[in-house]
């Protein structure tokens, strides 16, 4: 990690959060396994950084989405399990035993052709965790005989460990009897085949929502950092989540508009006269869409200011009282789950969900990590 970055927009966090939320969503599943979920960079969080606290404080088991995210935990030192929920390429499965990292079976030709592939290894092995398809219609089978076919073809090889069998809701954050008939077709299903060690389905949703000895592991990726699935999950869980993620920039520059005058491309904004406008330096390129037009930013004394003009790759503009000056400090998401900056308000200013919000925060960005005694900076673009 590099310890120098020289920007005034940052995302900082909260690695205290994320344990926090790591042990509460952890209580309600005692004895069960916890699979922290750590695909697409910690969504956005950074994934290194996320696992080694995690690691420090007991986790025992992490999931990406592809074997480069596995590859990229081990060269940081990383040596706790680690599944890969996507199918890889058949010929890649090499890799994935070179490595030490579970993977995904999702259907038997799949599983064929990678275990035509494996070279002798010496005694390492990999892990197949199955996976099932009990409504989703994205991976894996639902034929029982199929995954027995499966079973039996991992028990044959020397190489292949039968680990885990899952699945994934497709419905577990709203209200609707859809989660329940997934839930018990996995039952169903996975009752027809001999058990692996590992048997998982509940996503953050599904883990907050069910409450059910059935399976013995739980995959968390969103509520690991502080945010409910949905308004819904909110509404019926006892776990109190802190949200982990703060971005703050600094005004760079200011500007008193005449009457008629217009701010950024095409001059759309109207002016009035007097009219103060400050430029902060974040953009698009940082995950700040051009649709967030209107949004509202805070100033360090919970002044809310709008965006006003088009957003620009690198800037945006905001019109502010007369006390305003350069280098003040500028919140655009703030940790404070009722605030007008909270994720979720940034979210649904453009339609959409603290997933993607957080996803899109750009590798431009350098994230602060708060947590224990000390500060740690990534900045992967000095890296």
């Amino acid at each position: 990690m590099s310890e120098k970055y020289y920007r005034d927009s940052i995302v900082e966090v909260d690695l205290e959060a994320v344990h926090h939320n790591y042990q509460a969503i952890s209580r309600l599943h005692p004895g069960k396994m916890f699979i922290a979920v750590i695909k697409a960079n910690a969504y956005g969080l950074g994934s290194t950084a996320v696992a080694e606290y995690l690691s420090a404080r007991g986790a025992e088991f992490f999931a990406v989405a592809t074997l480069d995210e596995a590859i990229e935990l081990r060269m940081h030192g990383i040596k706790e399990k680690i599944l890969v929920l996507g199918p890889i390429n058949p010929e890649d499965i090499n890799k994935a035993i070179q490595h030490r990292v579970a993977i995904t079976a999702p259907n038997l030709e799949w599983l064929a052709e990678a275990q035509s592939n494996v070279m002798d290894m010496d005694d390492k092995e990999v892990w197949i965790h199955i996976k099932v398809n009990s409504g989703m219609n994205r991976l894996g089978t639902s034929d029982p005989d199929e995954i027995t076919r499966m079973i039996d073809l991992i028990e044959e090889s020397e190489h292949l460990v039968y680990e885990g069998i899952y699945s994934h809701f497709s419905s577990a954050d709203i209200d609707s009897g859809q989660n329940d008939m997934e839930y018990e077709r996995f039952k169903t299903i996975t009752s027809q085949v001999k058990k692996p060690r590992f048997v998982h389905i509940q996503n953050s949703a599904g883990a907050l929502r069910i409450d059910d000895d059935y399976c013995n592991a739980i995959r968390v990726g969103i509520s690991l950092y502080g945010y409910y699935p949905s308004d819904y999950i909110r509404k019926i869980t006892s776990v109190d989540l802190r949200p982990s993620v703060a971005f703050t920039t600094k005004v760079v520059d200011l500007h008193v508009l005449k009457a008629g005058e217009g701010v950024s491309y095409g001059l759309e904004y109207d002016a009035e006269a007097g009219d103060r406008v400050a430029t902060l330096p974040i953009g698009y390129a940082d995950g700040f869409l051009r649709a967030r037009t209107g949004y509202r930013v805070a100033l360090a004394d919970g002044t809310s200011c709008p965006v006003i003009g088009k957003v620009c790759m690198d800037y945006i503009m905001i019109r502010v009282p007369d006390t305003v000056k350069a280098g003040d400090p500028v919140h655009v998401i703030v940790r404070d789950r009722s605030s007008e900056q909270s994720m979720e308000a940034y979210s649904d200013y453009v339609d959409t969900i603290p997933y993607e919000s957080l996803c899109m925060l750009s590798r431009r960005l350098p994230r602060i990590y708060e947590g224990g005694d000390d500060i740690l900076v990534n900045n992967e673009v000095l890296k």
